[in-house]
């Protein structure tokens, strides 16, 4: 088992394959540098074979594919068609969630390679096909300045005139969405025409984000009680945008795709929180969303003294009440 990934599918075939144990190896590739830690400990801790190499995602891709077409291996990136099969139970979930009514209701998904908004789509058509669902939901995608090749294929409203080619990718936080190639771009295509076929040409949509909008909305939504990764505040900044655009209604409800754990890209955050994002990023931090751990020290040097002294530091820094008759 084969895959190029920058976290997330690197993470899901070698714990499968070590489910699996000796029946199964699981090898990964994954760009040199563009990597979290964290997304790197998956593959390693599940006992893969991690191995790096120079450039970005889609030049793993790259080599993949012509692994995949040369020798025996299972390929399982999302250019195969059995991978987005598993994944359109994403839709069966939401559909299930909803009692199966979908009106008003709304998918927002960040694009990388396009398996997840395919799997989606996908997903959808089927249960309209077999009249499990009559509505289909609005879907939007959602894609950063710093990766926009499916954003900039639709600028174009004339589909006679649509051509769509890769981009050059520029540093993301976003970074498991940070594909300038997605390979899963021929199957978008033609499942965005037949779910505008079935449900009108505003059903599928995609918005273009920045990287300072996409921080900014991690940010705000796990001070809401999420825990959303990078993509995550990638679909928030989406909706924002999507609201923005007039593209869906105040009164509709949507669903919003984080592909991660917000802790798999803690870096980031980190970074946010400490002005430390290098120009390219093009993120600035904003106070109300920064954070930083105060340290306190005892104004005493007697034991006896120290919980008494540290409690009432607290206490003025907090502006805590005393109870009555304290």
């Amino acid at each position: 088992a084969i895959c190029a990934s920058t976290g997330d599918t690197s993470a899901s075939a070698a714990l499968y394959s070590s489910y699996l144990g000796e029946k199964v190896a699981s090898a990964v590739i994954l760009p040199h540098g563009k990597v979290t830690p964290q997304q790197m400990a998956q593959p390693l801790g599940s006992g893969a074979r991690v191995l790096e190499i120079p450039g970005v995602f889609d030049d793993c891709m790259k080599v993949v594919e012509a692994l995949a077409d040369n020798y025996q291996v299972a390929l399982l990136n999302s250019k195969n068609s059995w991978r987005i099969r598993g994944q359109e139970s994403y839709a069966y979930e939401i559909a299930q969630t909803f009692d199966y009514d979908l009106t008003k209701k709304t998918v927002v998904a960040p694009i990388g390679n396009a398996g997840n908004i395919t799997a989606i789509m996908a997903g959808f058509l089927r249960l309209h096909d077999l009249a499990i669902i009559e509505t289909l939901p609005r879907i939007i995608g959602v894609q950063s300045r710093h990766a926009d090749p499916v954003f900039r294929y639709y600028l174009e409203p004339d589909k006679s005139k649509r051509v769509f080619v890769p981009v050059a990718v520029q540093p993301s936080v976003a970074q498991a969405a940070m594909i300038g190639n997605p390979v899963s771009m021929p199957r978008v295509i033609r499942l965005v025409q037949e779910y505008h076929r079935r449900a009108g040409a505003g059903a599928v949509a995609v918005v273009q984000v920045s990287e300072q909008e996409i921080m900014d909305s991690m940010l705000l939504a796990n001070r809401h009680g999420h825990i959303a990764c990078t993509q995550g505040g990638e679909s928030l900044a989406g909706l924002r945008a999507a609201l923005a655009e007039g593209l869906l209604g105040q009164d509709e409800t949507a669903v919003l795709d984080a592909t991660a754990h917000h802790l798999k890209f803690i870096g980031f955050q980190q970074m946010y929180f400490e002005d430390a994002f290098p120009p390219e990023f093009e993120v600035t931090p904003k106070a109300a969303y920064q954070n930083r751990p105060q340290l306190l020290t005892p104004r005493s040097r007697k034991p006896e003294d120290l919980v008494a002294d540290l409690a009432g530091q607290i206490a003025a820094l907090l502006e805590l009440t005393p109870k009555a008759g304290r």
